[in-house]
């Protein structure tokens, strides 16, 4: 019966879910020590069963045989390690066959008994979950994945699949704290996350209405995925729920611009509302050229030919008087005409007269409305953004991190992950 069991117990280590390398022995010694075979004491019912059914499957290489013995080895079960012993038996002569009914039976059986050696009974216990996860019983697997993940159990991204089963029982905090898990664990062991973990965690966000986790989850997707449908995703949601006035959700839109992620009419329209024609002509009439080309919006509407055409006749008027702006501006005791003409020249795309603008308002400051609010934040915000298309990295970062309002403040965190990410890119080849 010795010759049996060792037998079993191999084809259980060879062919059984392979133990995560967390287990892996730190030494030789300990290793030596984990593989030393358990004595196990059979009683003697189990034993005259158990024989034939092991003859059948491996001296006669008769697999069928050996099932059709499997229920007589099964009634014979006395004590846990009668249980193990078939457990192992089944799971593998299950494996052989593809009858993943008598594979389950086993894992039942090995769970069950109670005398799994310690370093597989994590995996066995996970196996286990998986099969009452394919049953749809997810609260059931939710558990038993607990179970396996307490136990040690690091294979297989658990974390991910524990997410799953929770959110297939819509429960949403669950699922995105499992993928959070998930983030973490791969990062430490120095690998890198799957990017569609992070697009999942912002739709449970956004299906459990969960603010907080919708702006979290929008910022790690387009750092870990800069694409532009991620970065359409994370600054609409944000621009949904950051309750923005026009001239800050332009900011957002600019950013949006920038990355190519103004994807709908409705967004060139908001887009060209905000900037206003009459303000801001020649970035009205370069956002509807982008849309024209990209065939997002046509010209043959109504709407936007009539914004287009009253754009391009003001380009030539507002673009004429930039000299004499820039010199009252300079000339003007506090700083809020100097943003202005600053904001002027940044809708032109004049990123280093618009900088000095706002470098020489900052300095002057007294930067206040006609309503008496203070914009001081919205002159670093329009200068961090000039910053950024002169590709002055470092001088967008500092001016984005003197931002103070909440709203603003904001907003700037998203260009400050763009801009991260164009420190971080290759230099272009020569």
């Amino acid at each position: 019966m010795n010759r049996i069991t060792k037998f079993a117990a191999a084809l259980a280590l060879g062919s059984f879910v392979a133990v995560p390398a967390a287990y892996a022995a730190k030494d030789d010694k300990k290793k030596a020590e984990a593989e030393k075979p358990v004595k196990r004491n059979f009683s003697k019912e189990f034993q005259k069963a158990y024989g034939p059914a092991v003859a059948a499957f491996i001296q006669k290489k008769d697999p069928v045989a050996a099932a059709a013995l499997f229920p007589t080895v099964e009634a014979a079960i006395l004590n846990p390690d009668d249980r193990y012993e078939a457990g192992v038996f089944a799971f593998n002569l299950g494996s052989q066959m593809k009858d993943v009914a008598l594979q389950r039976k086993g894992v039942n059986l090995i769970v069950d008994s109670g005398v799994a050696p310690a370093n597989l009974k994590p995996a066995y216990t996970f196996q286990q979950a998986l099969y009452i996860y394919n049953d749809k019983d997810y609260a059931t697997a939710a558990t038993k994945m607990l179970e396996a993940y307490n136990l040690g159990f690091r294979g297989s991204n658990i974390e991910v699949q524990i997410s799953n089963a929770y959110r297939l029982q819509n429960n949403y905090p669950e699922a995105i704290n499992w993928l959070g898990k998930a983030v973490e664990a791969t990062k430490a062991a120095g690998g890198k996350p799957e990017t569609q973990w992070f697009a999942q965690a912002l739709n449970y966000a956004t299906r459990s209405k969960n603010n907080e986790q919708i702006l979290h989850w929008g910022k790690e997707m387009i750092k870990h995925d800069p694409r532009p449908e991620t970065y359409h995703d994370a600054l609409f949601q944000f621009q949904r729920i950051a309750d923005l006035d026009n001239l800050e959700s332009l900011s957002v839109l600019r950013l949006a611009r920038l990355n190519k992620a103004l994807m709908f009419e409705h967004e060139f329209k908001q887009y060209v509302e905000y900037a206003d024609a009459r303000r801001y002509p020649a970035e009205v009439a370069a956002v509807l050229d982008e849309g024209f080309a990209k065939g997002t919006i046509s010209k043959n509407n109504l709407t936007f030919s009539e914004i287009y055409s009253s754009a391009q006749k003001l380009i030539p008027e507002l673009s004429g008087t930039w000299a004499q702006d820039e010199k009252a501006a300079l000339a003007a005791p506090k700083g809020f005409t100097a943003m202005l003409t600053g904001d002027a020249l940044l809708s032109f795309g004049q990123y280093a007269r618009a900088k000095a603008m706002y470098e020489a308002a900052l300095a002057k400051g007294g930067i206040i409305d006609r309503e008496g609010v203070d914009q001081t934040d919205r002159a670093l915000t329009n200068l961090g953004i000039a910053q950024t298309h002169l590709k002055d990295w470092a001088g967008a970062k500092a001016t984005f991190a003197k931002i103070s309002g909440a709203k603003r403040k904001a907003i700037a965190e998203y260009w400050l992950i763009y801009i991260d990410q164009q420190m971080a890119a290759p230099a272009p080849a020569a």
